[in-house]
């Protein structure tokens, strides 16, 4: 508790005087203190908060203050006592509450609280009552039991979002930059002739849930093609709801791909149980059936055994819905290396099938960026171009019939017309992730269009009656 109401202290006034405090050395000198103080007559103590409201009052700057204080003190002990006897105790209590009026939290400052976290402010005033009208030690009990007992509620009950796409202009002002308007050059947003600057397509909640404008119609990536996001980890306490979330919604809104995989009503197992006898069986053939998922990682930071294997489960159960064909499980944003290690290591990152008969039509398209450095395409495009330049002058300057202008001339419009184009095939690319990863990808649009190419691939091969790939129009 001592340590507790320290730290406390010390950060009110770091707010205050704009300083920052190490906990640790906080505690080492807490230590020090109190084993040294009982050789000496002392009892165990910290830093008071009425008197260090006081010393801020004086003007206090640095800690040789604490010297004049000791000096005061034992001098008020051993040689003033009298004098001090005779000062009314509502006069001492004057001063220390005079300081310390500064330190208590206005209206304005909780409101604030309150527009940023009403939670926080109910326990800042549970805690407030609790210390008043019993002690400090139960007041700071039943704010952290409180406050853990919230976050473990977040963390459990954490609920993934299903993303659609919108595209999105830029605008300046009150124009909407199109395409095609390169009108103002000077503007920074037109250095670049790259059109996904000012048209490109975001991936939102469909229901709204982040508080987007719900005026804006969300299209779904694409039939069958689920993107799920989600939102406060991916471990143990929250794998079973993020999943069962998930499974909910595919089965509510995508049908099974084999309506006659039941050869009897007596295979139906005990969760899928079909009509009632006498009842036909509701129609679904205008649902979807599901071809892919697309999981959002980007607030993942770490994954447990517990996890992985209940995204197996759910893998498993899913390819079971869809038999005789099976989910492409396509993952994106993933940020630590462990955390694809162990979806790698779990089967994830590529497909689950390896049969001829799949890999002739199966399209992975892979993420490459250039390597950099003296490699990449603007440090060889500008080699290029001066190696161009200086051999038209080296040319030019042994034709004596030119003049200067014309050399300059010449050697402005030499070959670098050609220099784009040469260095792009020239220039080293390499894949962000391995080749043996198809299914991990650097973002969701990268995710989406390798999800739609080997869908798109699969029509194709059972439209043309089993041909391969490379054998498609």
């Amino acid at each position: 508790m001592l340590l507790i109401e320290h730290i406390a202290i010390s950060k009110s006034f770091g707010r205050i005087n704009n300083y920052t405090i190490d906990p640790s050395q906080e505690l080492v000198a807490i230590g020090v203190t109190n084993i040294l103080g009982p050789f000496l007559g002392g009892y165990p103590a910290t830093g008071s908060f009425s008197r260090t409201a006081i010393k801020s009052k004086a003007g206090v700057r640095t800690p040789f203050a604490g010297v004049i204080t000791a000096t005061i003190v034992l001098l008020a002990i051993y040689a003033l006592p009298a004098v001090f006897f005779y000062i009314p105790s509502a006069s001492l209590s004057g001063v220390i509450i005079h300081a310390v009026g500064d330190l208590i939290t206005p209206p304005n400052t909780i409101y604030r609280f309150w527009r940023v976290s009403p939670w926080e402010v109910l326990i800042f005033f549970i805690g407030v009552i609790v210390t008043i009208f019993s002690s400090i030690e139960n007041g700071i009990y039943c704010t952290i039991v409180i406050s853990a007992a919230i976050l473990l509620f977040r963390v459990l009950k954490a609920k993934g979002r299903f993303l659609g796409q919108i595209k999105v202009h830029s605008v300046v002002g009150d124009h909407i930059i199109s395409d095609t308007d390169k009108s103002d050059r000077s503007d920074a947003i037109f250095h670049s002739t790259d059109s996904e600057i000012r048209t490109r397509n975001v991936f939102i909640p469909i229901d709204h849930d982040d508080g987007s404008n719900p005026e804006i119609e969300v299209k779904a990536p694409y039939p069958g093609v689920f993107i799920y996001r989600f939102s406060e980890g991916f471990n143990y306490p929250n794998a079973n709801h993020y999943l069962d979330h998930l499974t909910e919604h595919i089965f509510k809104v995508t049908r099974r791909t084999n309506q006659f995989s039941y050869g009897k009503p007596g295979d139906r197992p005990w969760n899928d149980p079909g009509p009632r006898p006498g009842q036909v069986e509701v129609d679904d053939s205008g649902k979807p059936t599901l071809k892919a998922i697309i999981l959002d990682f980007s607030s993942v930071n770490n994954v447990d055994v517990t996890s992985v294997q209940q995204l197996i489960d759910v893998r498993n159960q899913l390819d079971k819905y869809t038999s005789p064909e099976t989910v492409d499980w396509h993952l994106a944003c993933i940020n630590n290396r462990w955390t694809k290690r162990a979806l790698a290591s779990a089967g994830f990152g590529y497909p689950s099938r390896h049969d001829g008969e799949f890999k002739r039509r199966w399209k992975p398209i892979f993420s490459v960026a250039e390597i950099g450095g003296s490699d990449s395409a603007a440090e060889i495009a500008e080699t290029i171009e001066k190696e161009g330049i200086q051999k038209q002058q080296t040319r030019e300057l042994e034709r004596p019939s030119l003049s200067r202008d014309d050399i300059r001339h010449a050697s402005s419009d030499s070959s670098t017309d050609n220099i784009v184009k040469q260095a792009k095939v020239t220039s080293r690319i390499a894949a962000v992730h391995g080749l043996n990863r198809p299914f991990f990808h650097t973002d969701l649009v990268g995710a989406l269009h390798n999800a739609i190419a080997n869908i798109e691939t699969r029509q194709l091969y059972e439209d043309a009656g089993g041909l391969s790939v490379g054998q498609l129009p």
